[in-house]
């Protein structure tokens, strides 16, 4: 009797462990057909697909714990438009957001300066960055459309670590972090009256406050946020 118990719960293990691992393989962002529909999703979006591709590989690296989710933000696009690429594993859905660029990256409009990040903090940081624990600033705790009046509550950030030794000076500027956030130029009624243009940041990454949180709490926690100028290697602006 004991030794048929024993083949039996043996049984129910490799059964349950084959389970198991055939719903990580179904659920897995890395399988072919999953990956090969994400890639055609944000190629009809107008992502940078040689730097998707890149932060695809980047993000598989054990610094990011995130493996679910990841963003590209491609700086060089017009800020009129959806520059913010979101890449949900799970879901498998990418899709495009309103992102802001630092004010010394250029006019509104348009990014046209990217070199010389590493020491102007007014220009959003290029290549990888990871994702911290979202956290409440009062600074962005509440905004307020300065055209409509819409009043955003209970806003979150998230803070941003620099991961590689040309960005990592992110990490060492107390008091300042580099975060994304919310802000009132990113808002519809802030496009509405400026031709669909943003306003720009102080070198931070910053969103609708629609989708801020959202956002946020899809990417906290290690995720990769890619900053890229199109496809082009960030060593070239180095």
């Amino acid at each position: 009797m004991r030794q048929y118990l024993s083949r039996y719960l043996a049984n129910q293990y490799l059964a349950a462990l084959l389970l198991a691992l055939m719903s990580s393989a179904t659920s897995s962002p890395t399988s072919a057909n999953e990956l090969d529909t994400l890639l055609q999703q944000a190629k009809a979006l107008g992502a940078p697909m040689a730097a998707v591709q890149r932060a695809i590989d980047i993000s598989r690296q054990p610094m990011f714990p995130k493996k679910d989710a990841l963003a590209v933000f491609d700086i060089s696009q017009p800020s009129a438009k959806k520059r913010f690429y979101v890449f949900d594993f799970t879901s498998g859905q990418v899709t495009a957001h309103y992102a802001a660029h630092g004010r010394h990256n250029g006019p509104n409009a348009r990014a046209t300066k990217f070199k010389g990040f590493q020491t102007d903090l007014d220009m959003v940081p290029l290549g990888p960055l990871k994702t911290a624990h979202s956290e409440v600033m009062d600074h962005y705790k509440t905004i307020v459309d300065r055209y409509d009046g819409t009043v955003y509550r209970d806003m979150i950030v998230v803070v941003l670590e620099g991961v590689t030794p040309y960005n990592s000076y992110i990490n060492h500027t107390p008091p300042f972090k580099w975060i994304i956030h919310p802000n009132w130029y990113t808002t519809a009624g802030f496009r509405a009256k400026n031709n669909g243009v943003l306003g720009r940041s102080n070198g931070c990454i910053t969103v609708d406050p629609v989708e801020n949180n959202q956002l946020i709490t899809r990417l906290q926690d290690g995720a990769l946020v890619y900053v890229t100028v199109g496809d082009a290697p960030i060593e070239q602006y180095l």
